[in-house]
């Protein structure tokens, strides 16, 4: 968790807080009391422990998942290959469309960083707040399909196109200029390839010091970034209240994925596969739920927990 996410995680409670001190209704309890140290099963200071404990062993794994340079760029020009067949090879072209103007990418970089960790964490206080009855369920899935990328992570390590280039400063040139050599031979034509706008523009090197521990370098395939922005944008679709709210959250996945494209750190293809991942597990709970009735309560939770108040819905 890094120290934008902690502090907007600290005021997201400031605020709940600050809220039930002046209304009592919030399942008569502040919200305070839900943040105490207890470890009562769904007690806010629990929850907000699983999703702590959870990041941390996520981005342990993710490091002990790193595979090898020469499999991670051959991975890498296959995306590409499948992209140029499908006719969806844009990256390059939506990427070289920004980079003269220069404040805009250092913005986009600066939300590519910081913004994707605090925004879930918004997401999923405003769900145990006010939509307690889907939290649970919601709160599985998400944690069951980021599950499912380490396997990827594992099993098909994909370079990110930043690193298809023979730029000086890319510790990886020798290996993104043969990806470029081989395109070139299949005519597919990417020029002098793509340019990693965090490191060259705002200057953040993934690649060497607090950085390099923190982010699997060969991590591209698929783009939880986009996957866990289309699971905020379908929640506050489905059960936000204001239709204003449920049309221009959309505008949210949309702007995820022209940020992971134009800074280089992930091609189309990954989208669509970080998509298809995070809606996985709710297809399978609801399926499962069909067949083994009595695992509904497993998926989201107890009679209990699901007592809400007569507002929520």
């Amino acid at each position: 968790m890094n120290f934008t996410s902690l502090i907007v995680l600290l005021t997201i409670i400031f605020f709940y807080s600050w809220q039930a001190s002046r209304d009592v209704k919030l399942e008569n309890s502040t919200v305070w009391e839900h943040f105490k140290p207890s470890f009562q099963q769904y007690s806010g200071f629990r929850e907000l422990l699983l999703f702590v404990v959870f990041l941390l062993l996520y981005k342990l794994s993710r490091g002990l998942a790193i595979g090898d340079e020469a499999t991670a760029f051959a991975n890498a020009q296959k995306v590409i290959e499948w992209e140029h067949q499908m006719g969806i090879l844009y990256e390059l072209p939506t990427q070289q469309y920004f980079l003269d103007k220069v404040s805009v990418v250092k913005i986009i970089n600066w939300i590519y960083i910081k913004l994707h960790i605090p925004t879930t964490i918004i997401f999923f206080v405003w769900l145990f707040y006010k939509k307690r009855k889907h939290y649970l369920f919601i709160r599985n899935g998400f944690l069951v399909a980021n599950v499912i990328t380490l396997f990827f992570f594992v099993g098909f390590p994909c370079a990110p196109p930043r690193m298809i280039n023979e730029i000086v400063g890319n510790p990886y040139a020798a290996f993104g200029g043969e990806v470029l050599n081989n395109l070139n031979n299949l005519g597919i034509l990417l020029g002098d390839g793509f340019i990693d706008t965090l490191n060259h523009i705002s200057g953040i090197n993934l690649y060497k010091g607090i950085n390099s521990k923190l982010f699997n370098q060969f991590a591209a395939m698929p783009s939880m970034h986009f996957g866990n922005s289309l699971l905020i944008a379908l929640g506050v679709y489905l059960y936000a209240k204001k239709n204003l709210v449920k049309t221009l959250i959309w505008i949210y996945p949309m702007f995820v994925l022209l940020v992971i494209v134009m800074t280089g750190n992930h091609f189309f293809l990954d989208a669509v596969l970080g998509g298809i991942i995070v809606l996985f597990p709710y297809a399978m709970m609801i399926l499962l739920e069909r067949f083994f009735p009595q695992w509904r309560y497993k998926f989201r939770g107890s009679e209990s927990f699901l007592k809400i108040n007569k507002d929520q819905k």
